[in-house]
């Protein structure tokens, strides 16, 4: 098994980093297990990172890490039931075109794919439609190296799979996931700017008439961009290739990073910034596009990230008051503000359980700033009852978590028996379900 001494762990925003004593990098499941095994009996803690695609401290660890990318493999096909079992290091964006080019899909996508698919549906990652839940709504069975080396299988009808499927690297190493997926299809994208209270005003009637939505404002702008999608099957593609490099590259790399260093180094500057960028990007949008393709938006520069799930019931007072606050506070916030909604589940650990929401995602772009930002986010999050984002940026000490989750006891009940040793165990996971 490929292991190093001298590794250095930073995640894709630059925000975290460890140095770990070694990370491992096992290409099957008896590699996990003999790493939970060289673990346990050597008395060190284990923690798994994927795609780093966290904002999170929850994959840092300054004993041994392991890396999943080599676990990367698709295991088996049911074309008949669309059903892929795999392994779960493998990266959402290769995920989808193994899939489209078998004429199958994932049924719903966040923002991005570059993220490994344990990462993702661990953390809760979601897109946006609310007649859609969080991607781990997709999971059909899991395999997952337990605290003791020994596998356990979950299948379709285990209770315990809604503690899994949301259950952020604290019950064990996964190892395969069994998806379900659909027929590929397209999206037919409708998109166009509106005035930020006639976008809230009209909520509702766009959460009906459409399959998927999401809200993008820029702070210190009127409008905000209102995304539209229906969901197609059989009509081809529409998007020019030129045009498409053009938006996902050209601007997203070169133009919007421009504006956002501008803004960093200027603050003052970025309302007047915020304005311009959107007189750019705010415009009609008609197209038709692959899933994935439009599910997904560019890479976007690097940037802080913190969001929250509320019952879908308080969107629009919510927003209201976001603004109301940046505006008080006289904050100066140079990245968008992105707005989606979620179905609501069962699983035990999902900002999404039992409650239709909405997220709202805070993002900041450079070093400074985002600090007073973010604090005052999540204190106006909780007057909404709002539940963190794990793989995003929160203070555990905010939250009583047995409060926000009604199965809270049960998943440490459950991570009790899956890891007696307290193997899976990092500074920040502690601060989240205590040293026990």
């Amino acid at each position: 098994m490929e292991t190093s001494r001298n590794f250095r762990f930073r995640n894709w925003a630059g925000n975290e980093s460890c140095r770990p004593e070694v990370i491992y990098f096992p290409k099957s499941e008896a590699e996990i297990q003999q790493v939970v095994r060289e673990a346990r009996a050597a008395g060190k803690k284990v923690r798994v990172v994927g795609g780093a695609h966290s904002w999170s401290p929850m994959a840092c660890s300054d004993e041994y890490l392991v890396s999943l990318d080599h676990c990367n493999h698709v295991k088996e096909v049911d074309r008949f039931q669309q059903r892929v079992r795999v392994q779960a290091g493998i990266r959402l964006k290769s995920l989808n075109k193994f899939l489209a080019e078998r004429h199958m899909a994932m049924k719903q996508l966040g923002s991005i794919s570059e993220q490994s698919l344990a990462g993702a549906t661990a953390t809760g990652t979601h897109g946006s439609g609310i007649n859609f839940q969080v991607l781990s709504s997709s999971i059909m069975a899991m395999r997952i190296v337990q605290g003791d080396g020994e596998v356990l299988e979950l299948k379709e009808n285990d209770e315990r799979l809604d503690a899994f499927r949301v259950s952020v690297g604290a019950l064990g190493i996964v190892s395969e996931i069994t998806l379900q997926c659909t027929d590929a299809f397209e999206l037919r994208e409708d998109s166009s700017p509106m005035r930020f209270e006639d976008a809230l005003q009209q909520l509702p009637e766009l959460l009906q008439k459409n399959d998927h939505v999401k809200f993008w404002w820029f702070p210190h702008v009127e409008q905000m961009m209102v995304y539209r999608y229906q969901r197609v099957q059989d009509q081809p593609a529409k998007r020019n290739r030129l045009m498409k490099w053009v938006e996902d590259t050209l601007v997203a790399d070169y133009v919007f990073a421009l504006f956002l260093r501008m803004g960093n180094r200027f603050p003052e500057k970025i309302p007047a910034i915020n304005n311009f960028i959107s007189a750019l990007h705010l415009k009609k949008i008609k197209r038709i596009g692959k899933s994935y393709e439009l599910f997904n938006v560019p890479m976007p520069p690097k940037h802080r990230e913190s969001e929250y799930a509320i019952p879908l019931e308080h969107t629009a007072a919510a927003l209201l008051a976001l603004r109301q606050m940046i505006e008080d506070n006289k904050l100066n916030v140079n990245f968008v503000v992105e707005v989606r909604f979620v179905k609501g589940d069962t699983y035990w650990l999902s900002p999404a359980y039992k409650r239709d929401s909405c997220y709202i995602g805070c993002y900041l772009y450079g070093d400074t700033r985002w600090q007073a930002y973010f604090d005052l986010f999540e204190k106006l999050m909780q007057q909404f009852n709002g539940r963190p984002h794990w793989g995003k940026e929160f203070t555990p000490a905010l939250h009583d978590f047995k409060l926000l989750y009604e199965r809270w006891n049960d998943f440490l009940t459950l991570k009790a028996q899956t890891d007696p040793q307290g193997i899976f165990r990092n500074v920040f996971m502690d601060k989240i379900f205590g040293k026990n």
